[in-house]
């Protein structure tokens, strides 16, 4: 087995040894290279024993460095491993038909687990990778549970045997491997009587688990056929936020925080405000949804009460915020009027419903640019028409492929920005609306003219 070298840098090892872009990497100390991860891990030392085919020809080269002295090439980037589970409540199965192909992947890769928080089910994790998780030390891994009993994960992940995913766990935790693990939460199936035991099991395994979230089940208007699934309501909101209040009291006493978490999504829907700051512990699992609300509601409170006194706007301006129905709440509450506390700045709140996924959908990041378009087509004109951020992918692209350019042409080139976390620069551009393009590396804030 082998693997590409994909790039060479100018004035390094490699390309006084003659690597060239294409040659082909075998073992690094006598060890098989399969990816990027296992390369970054065989290459600190200060000797090496590299084999491969250069230019075609069987090569073994000995290579003495720094110790972390870099060889320099790259290799191949990865290829994602597929999910191996059919879960009943699977977002993939619930996408609209023409999206592009990457939403119709079902990932589920403990490499990319460690590197970018992708939670994964260890369905598809072997013995081999299990030890190879422990021999590299690729943690933290971050570990979609959703239920340690059997028959009801059999029937919620369609599992066709037992993956037995305790003794993963259990095998991950003695050997110290950091986890983050959480629960989609299906109503009628994997709360009640399982949901104590899957909490009670993991919580077993010791502090090498560090937190556990509790996300609840989104449906979309594109199930079909599909298992029929219930929503979650205020009320079952409001019933799960208290029975985790009282565990929390529990885990805190025991291990000096809460542990165990609610997403936003949760007080959102029982029309509750999220807690304070310190019931997150540091926001561990923030990039699931876990404290995000609060955590902006505070930014924002801590970064307007800086700019009232330091920043003024030169006239009146009028900024309209647009969300999805799930934020509207805190936004109408909290975020509108601390920005209105800014002499000059009126804001308008625009709640733009889900046309992609159906009205169901009421989370912001799932907001296509045909919701925008159809939306603010016929909105009047302010000064500035602010976007959420995770509403575009790595590459600057809405889920249905428009671009913010393309939105905004259509929308008569109206002043549009993404919005990426500074108040500040969101007055400096209401303010100077001239102003061609900000440096979106720079300022953060890429605003299409």
């Amino acid at each position: 087995m082998s693997i590409r070298i994909t790039t060479v840098e100018s004035g390094t090892i490699a390309e006084e040894l003659g690597i060239k872009p294409g040659d082909e990497l075998l073992t690094m100390n006598g060890e098989p290279i399969h990816d990027e991860l296992d390369f970054k891990f065989y290459t600190p030392g200060e000797t090496l024993e590299v084999e491969l085919y250069l230019s075609g020809a069987h090569t073994i080269l000995e290579i003495e460095k720094e110790h972390d002295e870099e060889i320099g090439f790259a290799v191949q980037p990865m290829k994602m491993t597929a999910c191996g589970n059919d879960c009943v409540f699977c977002f993939v199965d619930q996408n609209p038909q023409g999206l592009r192909k990457a939403l119709y992947f079902r990932d589920g890769d403990y490499r990319f687990s460690h590197l970018y928080g992708n939670f994964n089910t260890m369905t598809n994790v072997g013995p081999k990778s299990l030890e190879r998780i422990v021999r590299q030390r690729l943690m933290p891994q971050y570990v979609s549970v959703h239920s340690t009993d059997l028959e009801v994960r059999t029937k919620l992940m369609r599992l066709r045997k037992d993956d037995h995913i305790l003794d993963k766990l259990h095998y991950l935790a003695e050997n110290d491997i950091w986890m983050h693990t959480q629960i989609v939460l299906c109503p009628g199936i994997n709360d009640g009587a399982s949901l104590a035991k899957t909490i009670d099991d993991i919580y077993g395994l010791g502090p090498a688990v560090q937190t556990m979230a509790i996300v609840p089940v989104g449906l979309t208007s594109h199930r079909g056929t599909l298992t029929e699934l219930k929503q979650v309501d205020k009320a079952y909101a409001r019933k799960m936020i208290e029975y985790i209040f009282d565990l929390q009291k529990k885990f805190r006493k025991e291990r000096g925080m809460n542990w165990l978490y609610l997403s936003d999504e949760w007080f959102l829907v029982a029309e509750m405000e999220t807690p304070p700051e310190e019931w997150y512990d540091g926001f561990p699992q923030l990039e699931n949804g876990v404290g995000m609300v609060r955590d902006f509601i505070e930014e924002t409170r801590r970064e307007v009460a800086s700019l009232k006194t330091s920043r003024r706007l030169d006239a009146p301006r009028r900024l309209t915020l647009a969300t999805a129905t799930l934020a509207s709440g805190f936004m109408r509450r909290d975020i509108v009027p601390l920005l209105e506390t800014i002499p000059n700045l009126e804001v308008d709140l625009e709640v733009v419903v889900n046309k992609l996924y159906g009205p169901d959908v009421t989370v912001t990041g799932l907001l296509s640019g045909q919701c925008f378009e159809n939306h603010f087509h016929s909105r009047a004109v302010t000064d500035l028409l602010l976007l959420p951020p995770n509403v575009l992918n790595e590459d600057d692209v809405f889920l249905d492929d428009e671009t913010p350019l393309g939105l905004k042409r259509k929308l008569n080139d109206r002043p549009m920005a993404i919005f990426h976390g500074s108040w500040e620069e969101v007055l400096h551009y209401i303010d100077h609306p001239e102003a061609e393009m900000f440096d979106a590396k720079k300022m953060k804030l890429p605003v299409m003219n």
